[in-house]
């Protein structure tokens, strides 16, 4: 599949750009943002990646890195906490030179496929050139676009909506696999910013397309869900917002078995607190102020 590239070219620098350069330089300094080390918080108690011999995966709510824990008596999988209504997304960075498959199941689903995963070698995945990284933003419902990862309640996940509800609700796997000589059907996933394609979604069979996915009840938008939440509820990952994720398709054949299974866990944070995690806030404004730091307006919540 040919695809565009957008290529920057450097422009001559006129005299007014040189002192929008000087100005901009110089409301940075008044602003004091200088990368420096900074001092740890109260508690560090947390990862912010899970590792694995081939693939490293980082989990990004609301486009930030999120903490993750572990519960005592569970160091076999790693815990981040939910938010109603916020979107996340899976960073995958290759650790290898060769190219990796990549299979990920989420609430117990494939999320190219979007069918019950059994966790095998002959599901859609993705793959990852050597030393690649790529975001993986939501369920795939065609070669162009995904609809967003989002914290639902678990009776309005998509899981639950498609009559496809099962134990591993609440549960991301990601099992990294080795590459054959052989071929085997796969896609390309093409960088955000117009570069060289990253390896993406390999497949079996190509790709059904699920812009309109058969749910169970009103095809309300998940926007309309988030409201009126039973402080019981527990969470799942919803079908949310469209958003363009340009793949194409290249050659992999994944080894029998996978060299990673790397497990996560999401809840709310009254259910990691039942689980005993004590949770850092994304922010501790307290903390900062207390170091003197300097705050940033954040978008707000309610209007």
């Amino acid at each position: 599949m040919d695809t565009a590239a957008l290529t920057a070219h450097p422009g001559q620098i006129t005299p007014t750009m040189k002192k929008m350069f000087w100005l901009l330089l110089a409301a940075t300094a008044a602003l004091g943002l200088v990368a420096k080390p900074s001092a740890a918080a109260p508690w560090d108690n947390y990862e912010s990646n899970s590792d694995g011999r081939l693939v490293d995966v980082r989990v990004l709510v609301g486009g930030r890195v999120a903490p993750l824990y572990t519960a005592p008596g569970h160091y076999d999988r790693s815990y981040f906490q939910a938010f109603q209504g916020r979107n996340y997304s899976l960073l995958l960075h290759n650790n290898s030179d060769r190219r990796v498959g990549v299979l990920i199941a989420v609430d117990g689903l494939n999320v190219i496929s979007g069918e019950r995963s059994d966790l095998s070698r002959n599901e859609a995945m993705y793959v990852l050139g050597p030393y690649e990284e790529t975001t993986i933003n939501g369920w795939r419902t065609s070669l162009d676009e995904v609809r967003r990862f989002v914290f639902v309640d678990e009776e309005h996940s998509y899981a639950e909506r498609t009559n496809q509800a099962n134990g591993d609700m609440g549960w991301i796997r990601v099992l990294a696999f080795q590459e054959q000589r052989s071929p085997w059907n796969s896609i390309r996933k093409y960088r955000e910013d117009g570069g060289a394609p990253y390896r993406g979604p390999g497949l079996d069979q190509a790709p059904r397309t699920k812009s309109s996915p058969q749910l169970q009840g009103a095809p309300a938008p998940e926007a309309q869900m988030y409201g009126n939440r039973d402080e019981e509820s527990n969470p799942g990952t919803g079908w949310g917002d469209r958003q363009r994720d340009q793949v194409s398709r290249t050659s992999f054949r994944p080894e029998s078995s996978p060299v990673d299974r790397i497990t996560l866990r999401y809840e709310y944070a009254r259910g990691l607190a039942d689980l005993g995690i004590r949770v850092r806030q994304f922010r501790d404004r307290t903390w900062e102020r207390d170091r003197g730091e300097l705050g940033f307006a954040r978008s707000p919540q309610r209007w």
